[in-house]
């Protein structure tokens, strides 16, 4: 994994979110790193959708949470998470084709596209959070 780094988000003071956001830099960044061992192991595309699946978990608690307490931007927040898993599908439904793009390259632009969304998006809601 010595070419590729991600950080592990920064909190969003909400333990639940926190700690969903580790589980999912964990399980991308130990993709990440199976593959980069072996590219042809048969594990790793039940593992991509297994970041998905999570991924899905965690914006549905992610908005709820939001939601409960009346945060002013979560119809934004919840287009572009969306957004994010409109794009995802599209990778699941196109990965068993034969021209399909390296997994590997795949993780990558996932950990890149959900670390952009939380210096962003998620650094905006975690910053309402503390100003109240």
């Amino acid at each position: 994994m010595a070419d590729f780094q991600w950080d592990c988000p920064a909190s969003v003071g909400v333990a639940r979110l926190d700690e969903q956001h580790r589980v999912l830099h964990r399980l991308i960044m130990s993709l990440i790193g199976a593959l980069e061992a072996d590219p042809g192991d048969s594990g790793t595309e039940d593992r991509f959708l297994e970041v998905f699946e999570r991924a899905v978990e965690h914006f549905k608690t992610e908005e709820d949470y939001l939601e409960a307490r009346g945060y002013p931007g979560l119809v934004p927040h919840r287009f572009e998470h969306e957004l994010l898993l409109d794009w995802f599908r599209d990778q699941i439904v196109a990965r068993p084709a034969p021209n399909a793009r390296p997994l590997i390259l795949l993780v990558k632009e996932v950990a890149e596209i959900i670390q952009r969304h939380h210096e962003t998006v998620d650094k905006a809601y975690a910053e309402w959070l503390e100003a109240r």
